[in-house]
């Protein structure tokens, strides 16, 4: 949460420029989205739906982090215990692993799934650090976002079925997890954009670094469906590029040091 200039104490308060946006809006009539600025000039007025510091910003937030939670969650409840005798298709080399249970390729992709959700879960949580402000595109770029990430687990149980070895199944995961990472970069972009007026000013010397690492995800994903057409089983082997580019993003385009503050 960051602090807010707008807070006030007394309970159901607004912002500032949103009892001056309503006072414009009741001077100019219905339907006029103009505001006087200096000079007697007029300015369009951005729709503000919430601000860090109310209710309405936290539960953009809470119905997030839910989303993260339950699509986690979904990943460890489509592990199923393989019955009868060991699958030569789905356990080729581990059939002594799977009659005792031990549903190896289930295990691979919940591991890779997790670390897949728990990334764009780190990267949400940090970009919204510097996110202050939330208008209706926004929002719904965030939950176009959440939509991709509850979808997650649904490929997950193909790329288990299939155990790797399935061109369709490595193919639409790595489509699914590239749509993702898509949607949390847009919504960077968009809220970072010059004039939007979403983002805190320190949002401004980190843009570049933040918008390559969350793009580096789309692309590599969206890069590894050519290899999977190809040899799916070789596909997995490109989505480790997301760290690797990663540790080369923070080599080259390292995070600014913070200002140092005077005083309190």
């Amino acid at each position: 949460m960051t602090e807010d200039d707008n807070a006030t104490s007394g309970p159901g308060a607004q912002p500032d420029d949103e009892r001056s946006g309503a006072a414009d809006r009741g001077a100019a009539g219905p339907g006029d989205g103009q505001r006087h600025g200096p000079g007697g000039r007029r300015r369009p007025a951005p729709f503000r739906f919430a601000r860090s510091g109310f209710i309405e910003y936290d539960r953009v937030l809470f119905f997030t982090d839910a989303v993260f939670a339950i699509a986690i969650t979904l990943l460890a409840i489509d592990l199923k215990l393989p019955t009868g005798e060991p699958n030569a298709i789905l356990c080729p080399s581990t059939a002594s692993l799977c009659k005792f249970g031990i549903d190896q390729p289930g295990l691979i992709s919940f591991g890779i799934s997790f670390a897949v959700i728990g990334l764009f879960w780190l990267g949400h949580h940090s970009i919204f650090r510097y996110i202050v402000a939330l208008d209706r595109p926004l929002i719904s770029l965030n939950l176009l976002f959440l939509g991709t990430i509850a979808l997650l687990p649904y490929p997950t149980a193909l790329l288990n079925i299939a155990a790797g070895q399935h061109t369709a199944g490595v193919v639409f995961y790595a489509a699914c997890v590239g749509a993702a990472g898509l949607g949390e970069c847009l919504i960077w972009l968009y809220a970072t954009r010059p004039g939007g007026d979403l983002a805190a000013p320190s949002a401004a010397p980190i843009r570049l670094r933040y918008s390559l690492r969350t793009a580096r995800v789309p692309v590599v994903f969206l890069a590894s469906i050519p290899v999977a057409l190809v040899a799916p089983q070789d596909a997995p082997f490109v989505w480790i590029l997301v760290f690797i580019l990663g540790l080369i993003i923070n080599r080259f385009v390292p995070e600014p040091a913070e200002p140092e503050r005077v005083g309190n």
